[in-house]
C-alpha cells in the first residue's frame, strides 16, 4: 500500500496530494487530460479565466465520456473549486465523505474505476469520468469513475447541492447538451479533491 501525503499550501483551503510511494515526483499531466476541444493542455480556469500553469494551489481537471466521446470537460483553479465545494450542503459533504471512506480506492488511478475497480475499457467503458488534481504541468493525483458508479453517487446529493451544480453548469456551459451528461461529473464524490 502506498503512502499519500496532503500538504497544506500557503492559502487556507489549498491542498496538494502527492504519492510518495514508488515515484519520486509527480508525473506529467497525461494527454488524456488535455482539452478535447483544443487538443492542448488546459490553460485557463473554466470559471474565472485565471491562468492555471502557475496558479498557487494547483487545479482540477474533469472530463466526462459517453459512448467513447468526450462530452463535457472543465478545469477549475483551486480557488474556484473550493468556492464551488463550499456552496455544497453539509449533508452532501458528509454523505460523500462517508462514501469515499467506505467505497473509494484512491490508488486506482486513471485506468480503473475507483469505486468498483472496472477497467476503463472493459464492461462499462461507454460512460466514465476522469479527474486529475494538478499543479503546473504535473499530475498530483488522478482517478476514474465509471458511469454506473457516478450515477450511484448522485443519489447522495441533497437538492441544494444538485441546484448548486446546475447553476455551475448553466453559468459556464449554456445550452445543450442535457443534464444527463453533466451528472456524471465526480467533483462531488471525492473528498480528497474537495
Amino acid at each position: 500500500m502506498r503512502d499519500f501525503a496532503v500538504k497544506r499550501l500557503p492559502r487556507e483551503h489549498c491542498f496538494a496530494m502527492h504519492n510518495f510511494g514508488e515515484e519520486p515526483e509527480p508525473l506529467p499531466i497525461p494527454s488524456e487530460l488535455n482539452s478535447d476541444y483544443t487538443d492542448e493542455p488546459f490553460a485557463n480556469c473554466t470559471r474565472c479565466g485565471e491562468s492555471l500553469k502557475d496558479f498557487p494551489g494547483g487545479f482540477q481537471i474533469s472530463k466526462a465520456w459517453k459512448k467513447g466521446e468526450c462530452v463535457f470537460e472543465y478545469a477549475l483553479c483551486d480557488h474556484c473549486r473550493t468556492q464551488l465545494m463550499e456552496e455544497f450542503s453539509q449533508e452532501s459533504k458528509k454523505r460523500l465523505a462517508q462514501f469515499q471512506d467506505e467505497h473509494v480506492n484512491l490508488e486506482s488511478g486513471l485506468t480503473h474505476c475507483s469505486v468498483c475497480g472496472t477497467a476503463k475499457h472493459a464492461g462499462n467503458e461507454a460512460e466514465f469520468v476522469l479527474t486529475g488534481v494538478c499543479e503546473g504541468d504535473r499530475l498530483l493525483h488522478g482517478l476514474m469513475v465509471c458511469g454506473k458508479c457516478g450515477e450511484g453517487t448522485q443519489k447522495l446529493l441533497s437538492q441544494h447541492t444538485k441546484d448548486t451544480w446546475r447553476r455551475f453548469r448553466e453559468d459556464n456551459f449554456p445550452g445543450p447538451p442535457g443534464d444527463e451528461v453533466f451528472d456524471l461529473d465526480p467533483i462531488s464524490p471525492i473528498k480528497v479533491l474537495v
